[in-house]
């Protein structure tokens, strides 16, 4: 194909607020936005990670979705696509996959991808869902999801088994962790050099476990002193996260740094990454954190048992319980290299399966071959 027939891609995302799968689109479209014509629309609201891709000359526009369903937003979306030029739309989660449908409804010759990133709970499959996805499981040129546990829970959400891929997220390579790059995140940060240094990064919503966390931060502190826990990003619940803070009595030790552009820079300040989800895909800043060479503490949801082998690139514990979680986190501190070993293993791990570069040429393939059946 021709540079100049590659087709039009219109990414349709709730929106670009700085969260993980927000962060894979914007670096998917930074990297393929010279060999497709590259869009975004954002169901809800603009987000903070915008104007990385309008600062390039991305188009990125609002819809300013009102709540409840409204069927009319395919038929902007399918009007949005025809004035960026775009033959395919690329929809992110559920509810962006339902609007591109309503898109293609109103005009039949595009093409949707759609990908699932993740679950807001972990309840069993919807029944309503079902009932639609009858027909809306018609529509899409190709599915996918980030981990097998998501494609199990769409095929009980009446997709077919055949019809669903797998397509790991992948990260880039960050640079190894080494004691002279920790004692200058360290010292970035202000913490002490020789505190034993819990870090966890991500939105700071309900399903992200914080609460556990912080009833295990409380334990290790109590059981082994000298220990702080920098929380990296912002969201809906960082009050009742500071009141949290304030009720353990954790003021000295708890350090919540908001949303930084610059994780890679400072993750090799931890000692241990730690995720307390109570519900995942596959996490970006997991794998973030196995390229830094990081040991991983996590709980075994979603796709994390996926990326994060028990014993060997990282310790995995129940959701939602804050002793098991405690106990992981002291069993690396207690190790004589603190988990140095388990972190190459998962750095090894995070380079042979998932790279950046293989999670985009695989979506490239697909916008090709989507265009093929044009």
């Amino acid at each position: 194909m021709n540079p100049r027939e590659f087709p039009g891609v219109l990414q349709v995302v709730l929106s670009l607020a700085s969260g993980g799968t927000e962060r894979l689109v914007v670096e998917t479209v930074k990297r393929l936005r010279r060999q497709f014509r590259m869009a975004v629309c954002c169901l809800d609201e603009r987000g903070t990670l915008a104007s990385e891709l309008t600062a390039i000359g991305v188009p990125v526009t609002v819809l300013g979705r009102r709540p409840g369903f409204h069927p009319g937003l395919g038929k902007r979306i399918a009007n949005l696509a025809e004035e960026q030029g775009a033959s395919i739309l690329h929809c992110h989660q559920y509810t962006p996959f339902v609007y591109g449908c309503c898109a293609k409804i109103w005009e039949p010759r595009t093409r949707v991808i759609f990908t699932e990133h993740g679950r807001l709970s972990d309840v069993g499959p919807s029944s309503k869902r079902r009932l639609a996805n009858r027909l809306l499981r018609t529509l899409p040129t190709r599915v996918y999801t980030v981990s097998y546990d998501l494609r199990n829970h769409l095929v009980a959400e009446a997709f077919r088994e055949g019809q669903v891929r797998v397509l790991h997220n992948g990260v880039k390579t960050a640079v190894q962790t080494t004691p002279s790059r920790r004692a200058e995140a360290r010292q970035a940060l202000d913490l002490p050099p020789a505190a034993f240094v819990i870090g966890a990064v991500g939105r700071l919503d309900p399903v992200k476990g914080l609460d556990t966390l912080m009833q295990a931060v409380a334990t290790v502190r109590g059981r082994a002193g000298n220990t702080m826990l920098v929380l990296v990003g912002d969201g809906p619940e960082r009050e009742r996260i500071e009141a949290d803070v304030r009720r353990l009595g954790l003021e000295s030790a708890v350090r919540l740094v908001g949303y930084r552009s610059d994780v890679s820079a400072i993750m090799p300040a931890f000692d241990v990454f730690v995720n307390a989800s109570t519900t995942e895909g596959i996490s970006l800043t997991i794998l973030e954190a196995m390229s830094a060479g990081l040991p991983v503490v996590a709980t075994a949801v979603g796709g994390t048992p996926e990326v994060v082998i028990d014993g060997e690139t990282g310790l995995l514990v129940p959701a939602r319980d804050g002793e098991a979680l405690a106990a992981a986190i002291l069993t690396v501190r207690s190790l004589s290299d603190r988990g140095a070993q388990l972190g190459a293993m998962g750095r090894r791990r995070m380079l042979a399966e998932f790279s950046f570069d293989q999670m985009v040429d695989a979506y490239s393939r697909a916008y090709l071959n989507a265009a093929r059946l044009m």
